[in-house]
């Protein structure tokens, strides 16, 4: 993870130093691989609105879902590498794809250059009220009185949330437990919500405003510690599962071919949005934590790092998909 203890003074205060020839000359494209309303989508969203004033021109936000991130990973590869279409890349676009899929349709590393992440967003893992469970340990335990009668919801076969139900089920031993993939978040929830299926772990960005309704309980939170959002929602370690933290991540990835200078620019200028008050609070309350302080060099680093991590836990739970 890159530092956070890195310097920050000043960062707000830096001007953004147009290059020669006026960049950006037209208005930026941020590339979403999800539909509206996910983590990543508020995450960019967010970042737009903030990012337009520094760079001088509007900010615009498209949503390419399908394929694992390949529909968005292809725009923004076969776009001119000009510095004016970037990808906003996700813990499942280019962590857990690379790791688990055989056949991908873009190289997560060779195709991209990293310009800077955006934030971290816990996982929390939610059933529905009437499953009866408001501990962790009581989802378990029924869980495995009743092995091979429930399953759990993600946001597709590949995603994050696929990857983090089937960790979850190792640790906890609960191996007869069925894997049911969705399209996206926003249907995984819903399953939960209709008693499809007996939870979902997801990102705390999607489901906050579900758990303060009261639509769904929150029985445990990925973060290392309790997050101030849902400050009665336990750790998985603290609610007796240690050895579980999952988080969903963001970074802004530019085509292979982009030129450097144009990186540094709109890296510098990102991260100047990300240290304002404001734009950390509003990401705060999505719940997501903005981390203002990762140069290219660090995102790459961190990425490269993610995809290792991610394949280790692959390893571990036999994750396969078809091609």
């Amino acid at each position: 993870m890159p530092s956070r203890r890195l310097v920050l003074a000043g960062l707000a205060s830096l001007p953004f130093a147009p290059l020669a020839g006026a960049f950006p000359e037209r208005p930026l494209r941020l590339i979403v691989p999800f539909a509206p309303g996910g983590s990543t989508d508020v995450a960019a969203r967010l970042l737009a609105e903030a990012l337009g004033p520094l760079v001088g021109q509007a900010v615009i936000v498209e949503n390419r879902a399908g394929a694992n991130g390949a529909v968005a990973s292809e725009v923004v590869i076969r776009s001119e590498p000009d510095g004016h279409v970037l990808l906003v890349a996700s813990a499942s676009t280019h962590g857990v794809n690379p790791a688990v899929a055989r056949r991908l349709g873009f190289d997560a590393v060779a195709d991209f250059a990293p310009v800077t992440m955006i934030g971290t967003t816990p996982l929390v893992l939610v059933t529905a009220p009437g499953f009866g469970a408001t501990r962790l340990e009581e989802l378990i335990a029924r869980l495995r009185r009743e092995p091979g009668k429930h399953s759990y919801a993600s946001a597709g076969a590949g995603s994050i949330t696929h990857l983090a139900g089937e960790l979850f089920k190792l640790k906890a031993d609960l191996a007869d437990v069925v894997h049911v993939p969705y399209r996206g978040g926003g249907p995984a929830m819903q399953a939960v919500l209709t008693g499809e299926v007996a939870f979902t772990i997801e990102s705390l960005a999607s489901a906050a405003s579900l758990i303060e309704g009261k639509r769904v309980v929150a029985l445990a939170i990925g973060s290392p510690t309790r997050q101030a959002v849902l400050p009665d929602v336990p750790t998985f370690a603290e609610a007796g599962l240690p050895g579980v933290e999952l988080a969903t991540w963001n970074m802004l990835l530019a085509p292979r071919a982009t030129p450097p200078e144009r990186i540094a620019q709109i890296g510098q200028a990102a991260r100047q949005a990300l240290a304002t008050e404001a734009l950390r609070t509003r990401l705060a309350a999505a719940g997501t934590t903005a981390i203002a302080d990762a140069s290219a060099e660090q995102t790459g680093r961190y990425l490269a790092a993610q995809i290792e991590s991610f394949r280790a836990v692959v390893k571990a739970a036999r994750i396969e998909l078809a091609d």
